[in-house]
């Protein structure tokens, strides 16, 4: 054999050894737990371990501080302080926070905070879009911790068309609608908060995320990039008081 491809054809089985051997790594680090002891929480999704690592909890965001709902999921990991869990983490984010499943004896901590109401689900992990979704929309349904209903729940409906980068609000409620300090959210912190707005009976408003002039039945959010993902991504509307009032979800 030519003695150039024979170099060529060992470097290529070398690439391709040290490719597998890093899949292969990689795959056992993202499903071995390992026992940890949690030292401080720092909010209802973010935690410090007693060996320095700081933990990120995985496909769930909780409220922000001073929001209605912020102490469920705070208080709820507080009770593990100084004691034993086990962790599975899969990823670093852009703050060098490991994001982890967290496990206590068999209990799914991350999932059980959605379950309960305390937390909403957040970029989550293709394997686990349908537990999430499912126990989020339960929660919801049955309004459970961070979703007490307000009363127009049942008649003020909404829907995102993400490739667009618009949304409908429609009010098919008895009466109209005064939005006046409401609060719309995406599934992560980006948030558009309503002035003096009424939507009068089945009457629609759409909210644009981009620029744009105000009129009685558009608005625009004048973002400055686009809010809703086109591969799924979750609408809440909340009223004045922090109560859903709307809910969409796609992409699930």
């Amino acid at each position: 054999m030519d003695k150039k491809i024979s170099f060529l054809l060992a470097i290529l089985i070398t690439f391709l050894i040290a490719n597998n051997y890093y899949l292969f790594s990689s795959f056992t680090i993202q499903n071995d737990r390992e026992t940890v002891v949690i030292s401080r929480v720092i909010d209802g999704d973010t935690l410090d371990l007693k060996d320095g690592r700081k933990i990120r909890l995985l496909n769930i965001n909780s409220p922000e501080k001073n929001t209605f709902g912020y102490s469920l999921s705070y208080e709820f990991l507080k009770k593990y302080e100084n004691k034993s869990v086990e962790i599975n983490i899969i990823d670093t984010d852009k703050y060098d926070r490991y994001l982890a499943r967290i496990y206590s004896k068999e209990d799914y901590l991350n999932l059980e905070l959605v379950s309960l109401g305390f937390a909403s689900k957040f970029l989550v992990q293709d394997q686990e879009l349908k537990d999430f979704s499912k126990a989020e929309q339960k929660a919801i349904e049955n309004s459970k911790g961070i979703w007490e209903k307000s009363d127009f729940f049942k008649c003020l409906s909404s829907e995102v068309f993400p490739e667009e980068e618009y949304l409908v609000l429609s009010n098919s409620c008895l009466e109209d609608i005064e939005l006046n300090d409401w609060r719309l959210k995406d599934e992560s912190t980006k948030f558009y908060k309503f002035k003096s707005l009424n939507i009068p009976r089945n009457k629609k408003i759409t909210l644009y995320s981009l620029s744009g002039k105000d009129s009685s039945s558009s608005l625009f959010w004048n973002s400055e990039s686009n809010i809703w993902n086109n591969d799924r991504d979750s609408l809440y509307l909340f009223d004045n008081e922090g109560r859903i009032a709307s809910y969409f979800t796609y992409g699930y």
